[in-house]
């Protein structure tokens, strides 16, 4: 996500290591693959405990350039294409916490509807940031995350949807995220 701000600035840099946005499907995976080993029998890492910090610590860590203004720092400028996707992926972020929190603190997370829910939210988030980033394959990572939603919908009474989870979760993020921040994309020209 990180690189879909940064292809709006500048269509041809390549960043080098890991993004945030790297970082943090990684960390949801685990989530996803700790919580089926529980089930499991296989780690004795409670889920809540686990949850907390593959979600808590990257969005905390999304949040380092808030800080940076905060503390008086010059932050750079984005352009008005950045800064609209940087809204629309926060805006996401904001959506899926509150409504996991809020799921968590009802105890409705235990239905197995959240993980449809995500999908469906990443759909929104990647169909519409093919408009705003002019890279319309996004569009099909979009509609694969809505046949994702259906799948995670059906099977979620299945344990074995936990690694289906992480499964999805690393295909359609990480995927997407090598291919952009290999360089090799091209945005079509409006």
């Amino acid at each position: 996500m990180v690189r879909l701000r940064r292809l709006s600035d500048d269509a041809d840099g390549a960043s080098q290591g890991a993004s945030p946005a790297a970082r943090s499907r990684r960390t949801v995976a685990i989530g996803y693959l700790g919580t089926y080993g529980f089930v499991r029998g296989w780690s004795p890492v409670s889920p809540g405990a686990l949850w907390a910090a593959c979600l808590g610590l990257p969005w905390l860590f999304s949040l380092r350039r808030v800080a940076r203004g905060l503390a008086g720092r010059e932050v750079p400028a984005h352009g008005p294409m950045a800064h609209a996707l940087a809204m629309l992926w926060f805006a996401c972020g904001v959506f899926l916490t509150t409504l996991t929190v809020a799921a968590m603190v009802a105890g409705e997370a235990r239905n197995g509807w959240c993980n449809a829910i995500v999908a469906g939210v990443m759909g929104i988030a990647f169909f519409a940031s093919a408009s705003l980033a002019r890279l319309p394959w996004l569009r099909w990572v979009g509609i694969a995350w809505w046949i994702g939603e259906l799948v995670l919908f059906a099977l979620r009474h299945r344990v074995e949807v936990l690694p289906l989870s992480a499964a999805v979760m690393l295909l359609l993020l990480a995927g997407p995220g090598y291919v952009l921040m290999s360089g090799r994309v091209r945005r079509v020209e409006a």
